[in-house]
């Protein structure tokens, strides 16, 4: 059914509960893996503020690689066929999309990442967007613990 999945990987607790999820469905199918990091542009406000030291994009690079090594070595460890991609892009969903149709995928697995109506009202939702963005199925791995219930103060009195 799945043959190749795209991981849209970012090293965060959530996005490692979602590659274990993936491990197990992927496995099933004997999927072809590609692990995905978007990472954003230099803002250009940080780029009118002065000259940049030389290996600060190589540093971001090193750093963003070293993340995708330890998500593929898992992938890897698990059996599974498995690459990894980094894309600089503006719009993470549009960079998704686009790199699932370059490489031909069925599903494309994402972490849910828990955040206040506010927050997600102001940065937008990358899994909501890729609704829209994407050719084939998605899957959004809903994180392990679940967030900490409100304290009752009136239990308190």
């Amino acid at each position: 059914m799945f043959q190749t999945i795209v991981f849209a990987y970012d090293g965060s607790a959530e996005c490692q509960d979602a590659l274990e999820e993936g491990i197990a469905l992927s496995s099933r199918f004997n999927a072809r893996c590609h692990l995905l990091a978007v990472v954003p542009p230099l803002s250009p406000y940080f780029l009118a503020a002065g000259p940049l030291p030389e290996d600060l994009s190589e540093k971001d690079r090193a750093y963003i690689s070293a993340i995708l090594e330890i998500g593929l070595a898992r992938l890897r460890e698990a059996g599974l066929d498995a690459t990894g991609s980094i894309r600089i892009w503006e719009a993470p969903a549009e960079a998704i999309g686009d790199f699932v149709r370059e490489v031909g995928a069925d599903l494309v697995i994402v972490g849910h990442h828990r955040r206040s109506a506010l927050d997600r009202w102001w940065r937008g939702s990358v899994g909501h967007s890729l609704l829209d963005k994407l050719p084939c199925s998605l899957f959004v791995s809903m994180p392990r613990e679940t967030p900490h219930a409100p304290r009752d103060h009136a239990a308190d009195r």
